[in-house]
């Protein structure tokens, strides 16, 4: 898995302070064309463990030239930081041709129990990749009193 400085540890994550406190955890990639193939998991935010995603966005480089075939998957990583298993944005073409794609999926309404990383997966290699910028930015807040 290629993880962000962001995740890498030299930020950690912020646990909010307050109920209703809003906080954002933003991390980018600098993926190499060697490094964009199939089944590839980049991790570029953090979930504190308590806390509940509110909304996770992806903006992304054009990841492919040629006749664009790169389909991702955005949100919660999984534990063998081997793919994407809290799928908030599915089977998204947006590296395609570079844009931003928002959640539109929620699976999670309970705060996860241990620190979660939250980045993307490529499920679909590119037709031909390219080096690119691949920025995560996750909201969330800590969950209320008494869960």
């Amino acid at each position: 898995m290629l993880k962000s400085t962001n995740v890498a540890g030299a930020r950690p994550a912020v646990y909010p302070d307050e109920a209703g406190k809003v906080l954002v955890s933003d991390g980018t990639y600098e993926i190499t064309a060697a490094l964009n193939v199939d089944e590839q998991t980049i991790a570029l935010c953090s979930l504190p463990a308590g806390c509940i995603p509110l909304d996770f966005t992806l903006i992304v480089d054009d990841l492919d030239s040629g006749t664009p075939a790169i389909v991702v998957d955005g949100g919660g990583i999984n534990a063998a930081e081997d793919a994407v298993d809290r799928i908030m944005i599915s089977a998204s073409t947006v590296a395609q041709a570079g844009g931003v794609a928002r959640s539109t999926l929620f699976p999670m309404v309970a705060p996860v129990e241990t620190e979660t990383l939250f980045g993307m997966h490529i499920t679909t290699a590119a037709g031909t990749a390219v080096a690119g910028t691949i920025r995560g930015i996750l909201t969330y807040r800590a969950e209320e009193y008494g869960g």
